[in-house]
């Protein structure tokens, strides 16, 4: 059965009660098995390439939190938006999250928070939660991957054909109503 979550592939588990103060410095290179299927997760062809460092450390604010910083550079490779031929890639980048104890399953959801802070787009995220006292720096390092995608990847040079003109009907703007004018309008002729 196919996970749901990108880099469960080439999960890494990292138990934080392990970390000691100083913290611990990961590599991870997945293999071809795993960049194949985390390539399918992200319905791209390929990611030829993957490379990550990643350093846990205790956050210093807060006992019990952590924050993992990490950086990636990938080789992938994406389809044309326009002339839908392969479009090769480097993406690379720099990210930082931090990690706090599950609340209670007894606490409410909101907890003592203000809504507020929620809807702030300016706050600060909140931690996302450790699982069952983990981390899984696969899954981090595959979700920070996918944000970094090119939405819309384009060949250098790509364009439409000379003679493409758009339909002139189809930049007309269409009513909801007109079909239903067209109905209204046969039964009457």
């Amino acid at each position: 059965m196919s996970q749901a979550v990108p880099g469960g592939e080439f999960s890494h588990i990292v138990q934080v009660d392990r970390i000691g103060p100083e913290g611990v410095l990961l590599q991870l290179n997945p293999d071809g098995k795993a960049r194949e299927s985390l390539a399918r997760q992200l319905q791209i062809p390929a990611v030829l390439g993957l490379s990550a460092q990643i350093r846990i450390v205790p956050d210093p604010a807060q006992a019990g939190h952590f924050l993992l910083k990490a950086q990636f550079e990938a080789e992938v490779e994406q389809t044309c938006v326009v002339s839908l031929e392969p479009v090769r890639q480097h993406v690379g980048e720099s990210f930082v999250r931090r990690f706090a104890p599950a609340p209670d399953s007894g606490q409410a959801a909101g907890g003592d928070e203000d809504e507020a802070e929620w809807l702030d787009p300016e706050a600060e995220d909140p931690p996302d939660p450790l699982v069952d006292g983990t981390i899984d720096v696969g899954v981090v390092v595959a979700e920070a991957l996918a944000l970094a995608l090119d939405p819309y990847p384009r060949k250098p040079g790509a364009g439409f054909p000379e003679g493409y003109r758009p339909d002139p009907d189809a930049s007309e703007k269409v009513s909801p109503f007109a079909a239903l004018a067209k109905l209204r309008t046969g039964k009457k002729e």
